[in-house]
């Protein structure tokens, strides 16, 4: 999540996809993952009522278990505990629901450029190595996968000048990880936040450029070999105005202005620079979206219901846009700042719930939105 309050003051096939319909995501690891204060079967019912296909959970690679994250020394062989993550994907598989892993950091001290467990210059070649430990265990279980959480913010990737080499090193090992260990498997890169702030993020696009090698122009700063990946992901928030609002700043993309992502797609594609294996332009998934439920820029809720299906209409129209995503369900405890929940704290569905699910009935009905298909048969966690 981009965790930073921005308000605009001012005013647009390829990647693996297999199927021309929108999915419809969500992400709620607090309650999903780590049933932190409710239920987690009530939470995937009203997930399938809304006609969720994805759940998005963050692998936080100093988090596993046994990846010893205040070790300062390298283990020799680090033996991660899945069943977490496993138990997630049995449960939410029985809702015709499938999980997508963000693989990022925080990492161990071991990892890292400070020695200290964080986001300061993690060692991209141990990552790959975390990487395909998680694609060989999930083969089979999970079919995609992306790199990293937000690398052009400073809290997730530091120091930030450095933050597009480091997130090219990390992409690329990752990459080559779990395409070794699982070929089928998509691989998305970016996860990008969705706007630049002094100090603290920087712009998407120009990120983009500085991650392959390019300057404003597109032209090659240097020579640096073809990037692969099967999507583009990109948190494209716009907290405080209509979905449709033109963000102000050329290299910024909200839900607004996804022309501005998919132009620079197609340059990059052309010059070789990133492309899909087969070598086109990637496809676009938006891996976290909402309005604020709660705080300074909170939205009313039959404002936020119509921007809601404001925005994810607009996604559905993009034939580039392969997912859109509803970043949490249920309203945390009082105090949690990033509040943009359909679901009240005693499971009561608000307006927008209401008004997000039967958008997403209809245009299943109509077949511009793919529809849960009920109870999926995944093969049985390794060792269960």
């Amino acid at each position: 999540m981009f965790v930073t309050l921005a308000v605009a003051g001012c005013g647009s096939s390829s990647g693996g996809a297999k199927s021309d319909k929108l999915e419809v995501a969500l992400q709620d690891d607090a309650v999903l993952l780590n049933r932190s204060y409710y239920d987690r079967d009530k939470a995937l019912q009203q997930a399938q009522q809304m006609g969720v296909t994805r759940l998005r959970v963050l692998v936080v690679w100093a988090r596993v278990p046994g990846a010893q994250p205040d070790a300062k020394s390298t283990p020799k062989s680090p033996h991660y505990d899945w069943a977490n993550y496993d138990s997630l994907i049995d449960d939410a598989a029985r809702h015709g629901i499938r999980v997508q892993l963000d693989l990022s950091g925080p990492a161990p001290a071991w990892a890292t450029g400070n020695h200290k467990q964080g986001i300061v210059r993690p060692e991209a070649s141990k990552f790959g190595e975390f990487a395909s430990a998680a694609a060989t265990h999930f083969k089979g279980r999970v079919d995609r996968y992306s790199i990293w959480n937000e690398p052009n913010y400073v809290g997730w990737l530091a120091p930030g000048d450095a933050a597009p080499s480091l997130y090219r090193a990390l992409y690329s090992h990752a990459y080559d990880a779990i395409k070794g260990a699982d070929s089928t498997a998509q691989v998305l890169i970016g996860e990008t936040a969705p706007y630049s702030e002094k100090d603290r993020a920087m712009a998407p696009l120009e990120f983009l450029r500085k991650v392959t090698c390019r300057t404003q122009i597109y032209a090659p700063v240097k020579h640096c070999p073809t990037l692969h990946a099967d999507g583009y992901a990109h948190h494209p928030y716009e907290f405080a105005n209509p979905p449709q609002a033109p963000y102000p700043g050329a290299d910024n993309v909200t839900v607004g202005t996804l022309g501005r992502l998919t132009s620079a797609l197609d340059r990059l594609a052309e010059a070789g620079a990133l492309t899909t294996p087969d070598g086109k332009p990637l496809d676009v998934y938006l891996t976290e979206f909402g309005y604020f439920a709660t705080g300074p820029v909170s939205v009313p809720p039959q404002k936020r219901a119509d921007y809601l299906k404001t925005a994810f209409g607009i996604a559905q129209r993009n034939p580039r846009v392969k997912e859109m995503l509803q970043y949490i369900l249920v309203s945390p405890p009082p105090g949690v700042r990033f509040n943009t929940s359909l679901i009240t704290a005693d499971g009561k569905p608000t307006v927008p719930f209401n008004a997000l699910s039967a958008w997403v009935r209809a245009n299943a009905k109509n077949g511009r939105v793919e529809p849960n298909p009920g109870p999926i048969k995944l093969p049985p966690a390794p060792g269960s």
